[in-house]
């Protein structure tokens, strides 16, 4: 499979997985309303790293920018995955602007 679109699964897979998560968060009686948003950004973020870990994916490496240390990468494409594909998308979609424009 080809690396940005296993970015990019990964990245719908925490979504649905953290849409699952809202409700038990939002059912939670003795849970203050003001942590509940951040609660369930703290999750996604970390379902993101563990998937990026696990599947030991670096979007760097996929295009092509070397990193000195590789587990960087791996955590940054983690922390991209746990933000959603919306946030993927314009992630990869800024960075192939940028490559084109250094390419001219």
């Amino acid at each position: 499979m080809d690396g940005l679109a296993l970015v990019f699964l990964l990245a719908v897979v925490v979504e649905k997985v953290v849409e699952i998560l809202k409700g038990v968060v939002y059912s939670i009686p003795f849970f203050p309303d003001k942590f509940r948003p951040l609660t369930l950004e703290v999750l996604s973020l970390a379902f993101g790293l563990l998937l990026a870990f696990q599947s030991n994916i670096d979007a760097f490496q996929l295009i092509n920018v070397k990193l000195l240390n590789p587990m960087v990468g791996v955590g940054i494409t983690g922390l991209v995955i746990g933000k959603g594909a919306n946030f993927a998308h314009d992630f990869f979609h800024s960075i192939g602007k940028d490559q084109k424009t250094q390419n001219l």
